[in-house]
This record gives structure tokens, C-alpha cells and sequence, in this order.
């Protein structure tokens, strides 16, 4: 159940050029492969990994946490860890949401919230997130 990295967190705005620009330009992220997400936004990448995700929506503060959508987690995921954590959750009234996208994505997710109403998203690979060849990019 260990968490191993920060994997993204998720901005909602309705400026996205300029919320792209900024951290492309001032931060040094690259626009890049972006799954089949609803919606209009961006995936900023470093290092090869989209740390930050974009949604744009029609009010900046639309949210109980303001422009912040989410922040996820990278877990471990060892047998068990998955059902461990859900159960966890569940235990407590704090999980919201499960969603496996297995096998389009090796990737099972579980979302709950913090004390202070952020949203989590505690995401379990089976592979790295590989982009189709015809929709990566250079």
C-alpha cells in the first residue's frame, strides 16, 4: 500500500493557452500525449512523464478546491495492495470511486478525499503509460 511517487495533479481553468504557456514556458514542461480524455485540455510532461493535466472548464473556481481538481499518487502495486486500500477507504466512508480501465490502460484507480475535500486519486499500474505509435509525439 505504499505510495512511490507523485504521479500528476489536475488543474481546472478556462485559460488554457495560457496556463500551457507558463508551464512550458516558465517551468520547462512539454505538451505531449494526452489518452482519450473527456473534455478539451493538455498532459505537461517532464522527463517523460505528464505530471500535470489541464481540464478547461467555464469558471476558474468552479471548485470546492479552487482551480486544484485532484493530486494523484503512484502506489505500489503488489498483490493485494489494490484491495487493501479499497477496503481501507471503504472502512472509513472515504472511497468515492473505483475505475478499472484495464486492458485499453493497465491502470486501476481508486479516488477518495482528504479531511479538507481534495479529491485523491491513488492510481495502480500494471505497465507505464505508452502512447498508440500514430499519437506520439516527436
Amino acid at each position: 500500500m505504499l505510495v512511490k511517487s507523485l504521479d500528476h495533479y489536475n488543474i481546472q481553468t478556462a485559460h488554457l493557452e495560457r496556463t500551457v504557456e507558463f508551464y512550458v514556458d516558465v517551468l520547462g514542461f512539454s505538451k505531449g500525449y494526452r489518452p482519450g480524455v473527456r473534455g478539451t485540455g493538455a498532459w505537461l510532461y517532464s522527463g517523460g512523464r505528464p505530471y500535470v493535466h489541464i481540464n478547461v472548464i467555464d469558471d476558474d473556481l468552479a471548485g470546492p478546491t479552487g482551480p486544484i481538481h485532484h493530486i494523484a499518487f503512484e502506489m505500489a502495486n503488489e498483490p493485494g495492495d489494490f484491495e487493501t486500500m479499497r477496503a481501507k477507504l471503504a472502512q472509513g466512508g472515504l472511497l468515492l470511486e473505483v475505475n478499472d480501465s484495464r486492458p485499453r490502460i493497465p491502470l486501476r484507480q481508486i479516488f477518495a478525499q482528504d479531511p479538507n475535500g481534495i479529491r485523491l486519486e491513488l492510481n495502480y499500474r500494471d505497465a507505464p503509460l505508452e502512447p498508440p505509435p500514430e499519437e506520439a509525439t516527436p
